[in-house]
Order: C-alpha cells, then sequence, then structure tokens
C-alpha cells in the first residue's frame, strides 16, 4: 500500500515511528500535498516523493505540527537557574556555557533558555545558544520572535512585560533576546552528527516519544557525543524511560526530567540498529530529510534503508465509520466494557484522528492495548497521553504497573515518585470522579 510506503520513507528520513504517528493524519498530509502538486493518484505522488526532495520536506512541514510555548512545564527551567547559581563555574578552558535546544520548533523552548539564564543572573556573554530543527517555516517564526497568547499557556508568566512589546501581530520578543539563540536548519537523524561542538547542557524534549527504537538509539548516541562529561540531559516527562541508567543519573528534582551525564562513555544497550546498518560510508544522503541540504560526514552510521523496515502493522485501510458525528470516548468505553475491544480500538483511533491532543483518549487506548496483551503499543499510548497532559494521573499509574510488570523496578519508581509528588490534588479528584 502506498501509505505504508511513505510511513516507511518518513521513518527512514526523520526516525518517525509508524505506531505513533496517526494513519489518518499521514493519509490527509499525503492527499493535501497531492492536490497541491496536481497529481491524479497516490502512486504518482509516491514517485515524486522519491526524485523530489524538496517535495519530501514539503510533507514533513505539514505533518510536523509545533506543541510548544514559554517555559512549558516550568521546573526544568528553575532547575536551569539554580544550577548557573549554585554549580556552575567557568574555567579558563571553558568559560562560556555552551547550550543546545533540539528539536527547537518555534522558539520557545530556546527563548525560555535565554531568558532563564539572564534572570539568573549570567552577562549575555557567559553563554551561547544553538537550536536546531526540520521545519524552515518554524524556524523563520522563531527568527521573527512574534508571538500570539496560545505561546504563554499555564502559570501566569509575570516578567513577560520585560522582554516583550504587544503590537497588532502579538507579542514581539525584544532583538536583545532574539540575537542570543543561534537557529540552524537540520534534520535530527543526520546533522547531529556532524555536529563537532560540545555541550554542557541539552534540551531535547517530546522528541524522543516520536523515533522507532533504532532512531532513538541513534539520536540518544549522538547526543551523548555532543554533551560533555558531567553536562546536563533534559528530556521530557514521558522519556524518562529511555535514558540508560548508567552513564546517566537522575537529578532527582521534582517534575525536572534531567540527568547528569557521568565520565562512563554512552553505549547503547536497549536496542540494536537493524542488520546492515552499521556500515560507515562518506557521500550524499538520499532523500536529507528536509531540502536535500543534509550530508553525511565520514564515520557517521549509515541510516537504515526502506529494505530495513517490515511494513507496518498499523491498519491504514480507511474506515467506514470514520467521522461518525455520534462518535465520543464514552460510546468508545462502553464497548470496551462490553467485551468489543476490536471495534473499540478501531472507534479510539479514529477519534484521536480528529481529536490528535486528547490524553484521556490515549489513555483509553493504551488499556485497550493492555487488554490485547499489546504492551509496547499500551506503553507508547501512556506516554503519549503524559505528554500532552504530565499530571494525568491513570496514565501515571498505567504506566508505572506496565514497567514493574516489565522487570523495570527503577522506572517504575520513578513514575511512583512522580504519582505521590502529585498529593493529594489526584485524590480529590478521584473522588470527585473526574478521573
Amino acid at each position: 500500500m502506498v501509505l505504508d510506503k511513505i510511513a516507511r520513507l518518513l521513518s527512514q528520513t526523520i526516525g518517525l515511528d509508524p505506531d505513533i504517528a496517526s494513519p489518518n493524519q499521514i493519509a490527509r498530509s499525503v492527499e493535501t500535498r497531492r492536490v497541491r502538486c496536481k497529481l491524479p493518484d497516490q502512486s504518482s505522488y509516491w514517485a515524486a516523493l522519491q526524485t523530489s526532495a524538496t517535495e519530501l520536506a514539503e510533507l514533513i512541514e505539514i505533518l510536523i505540527v509545533p506543541e510548544t510555548w514559554f517555559f512549558r512545564d516550568g521546573k526544568p527551567f528553575d532547575y536551569l537557574k539554580t544550577y548557573v547559581t549554585s554549580e556552575w563555574r567557568p574555567s579558563p578552558n571553558r568559560n562560556t556555557l555552551q547550550l543546545l535546544s533540539v528539536p527547537s520548533s518555534t522558539g520557545e523552548e530556546p527563548y525560555s533558555m535565554a531568558i532563564a539564564l539572564l534572570e539568573a543572573g549570567l552577562h549575555p556573554k557567559q553563554f551561547e545558544i544553538d537550536a536546531i530543527d526540520i521545519s524552515h517555516r518554524a524556524l523563520a517564526k522563531a527568527r521573527l520572535g512574534i508571538y500570539t497568547k496560545n505561546s504563554f499557556r499555564g502559570e501566569d508568566w509575570k516578567p513577560r512585560a520585560r522582554y516583550f512589546q504587544q503590537t497588532d501581530q502579538g507579542y514581539e520578543l525584544s532583538e536583545s533576546i532574539r540575537k542570543l539563540v543561534n537557529f540552524q536548519q537540520g534534520n535530527v537523524m543526520t546533522s547531529l552528527a556532524r555536529t563537532q561542538k560540545q555541550y554542557d547542557i541539552i534540551f531535547c524534549r517530546n522528541l524522543l516519544i516520536y523515533l522507532k527504537s533504532e532512531a532513538c538509539s541513534q539520536v540518544l548516541a549522538a547526543l551523548d557525543r555532543l554533551l560533555i562529561p558531567g553536562g546536563l540531559l533534559f528530556v521530557g516527562a514521558s522519556e524518562t524511560g529511555k535514558i540508560v541508567a548508567d552513564p546517566y543519573k537522575s537529578i532527582r528534582q521534582p517534575f525536572t526530567f534531567a540527568y547528569r551525564k557521568s565520565e562512563t562513555p554512552f553505549l547503547p544497550v536497549q536496542q540494536s540498529l537493524p542488520e546492515g546498518t552499521g556500515n560507515r560510508e562518506q557521500g550524499t544522503e538520499g532523500a536529507g530529510g528536509a531540502g536535500g541540504e543534509e550530508k553525511r560526514g565520514e564515520g557517521v552510521l549509515r541510516l537504515p534503508s526502506l529494505a530495513d523496515f517490515e511494513p507496518s502493522t498499523v491498519n491504514r485501510q480507511p474506515s467506514t465509520v470514520n467521522h461518525q458525528p455520534s462518535l465520543n470516548l464514552q460510546a468508545v468505553r462502553q464497548l470496551a466494557d462490553e467485551g468489543q475491544l476490536t471495534e473499540a480500538t478501531t472507534l479510539c483511533k479514529i477519534y484521536l484522528s480528529d481529536h490528535p491532543t486528547s490524553a484521556d483518549a490515549y489513555v483509553l487506548l493504551g488499556e485497550l492495548y493492555q487488554a490485547n496483551q499489546q504492551n509496547r503499543q499500551a506503553e507508547q499510548s501512556f506516554q503519549r497521553a503524559i505528554y500532552l497532559d504530565p499530571n494525568s494521573y491513570p496514565a501515571l499509574v498505567h504506566l508505572a504497573l506496565l514497567k514493574e510488570n516489565q522487570g523495570d523496578p527503577v522506572g517504575a519508581n520513578l513514575i511512583q515518585q512522580r504519582i505521590s509528588a502529585l498529593g493529594s490534588r489526584f485524590q480529590n479528584r478521584i473522588l470527585e470522579g473526574e478521573t
């Protein structure tokens, strides 16, 4: 099927896990680009993708939807300020703090890093921030530095007026802050391997959850090479299980999800690349991720080819029950309670195609996968729910139990600590019937 081939191409190019990406989202993106290219069918569009790096970049642009805001999840930035004021000390050999944000999306995260460092008392000459993203459009918005209220979600951000000026277009970030971030376009699957710079701090939040296991190992190995011994790696709330316990040690700060690198070199132990992908070679890369600009340098692992991946097990056939106006999660849950797990799973996926930010729907999908003994898919669904709602009590509980059953007591204990930290708030919600 053409959509399966396109999904595997996206997996090869940007590491996208077909089991995480919504089949309907891929289908809609493909159809949008096919119509824009004035091609008669999906087969002709597939042929165009194979010969045009530019068209592949356009497909990736509309498939990747930025989901970020300033000081997202707060606590990592609080710890960043604590770290630079109480632990980091410039030395003759390293007197400038080097930071990396990947992916940087539309700029809210790297700009938050810059503002946090200034709030901590650092002078602009004491730090440098690099920010990498695959999307040309996201980077254009980041460099422009004009944001809407949607970029200031969460708790009220009091110093906003200090760094932004309200205009007719939105909130414009001051030029002095924009100059502190060096934005670069690049595919994380290839650009990190070519980078020679060493970083004290890396923010890589909410990327790993979307990657296939092979791509995740490849990215983590690249990040480890870039991070100095003793450096800090920040990941997303649902990505902590992807960090190996040694040589990375959790800093154990509530809701921060940061790890300190020890002197031990990184060896990926979770997964291995598919057989035949370990050869080293030189030359230019096929599709190049975005715009055909990526090139492979000497000694970089070859990316998996299309032949390295089996067809996705996700059912990509169009459903005859899609877009039913009466479809809701309560109806889906009722089917599940009646034991109609297959139909409930199908309807839950359809619901998610129309409501891709519903944490409750991902929790339900995870429960359905669990009932069918599909623990890997269940874990991914619960992680996605936590990504959308870091305080999703049901997802946290399910994920803790999964890790315990899978023989991962350390991972289960970390999640239990998060659950305990949430405290009575969730107990009250349970009593009130909100969960």
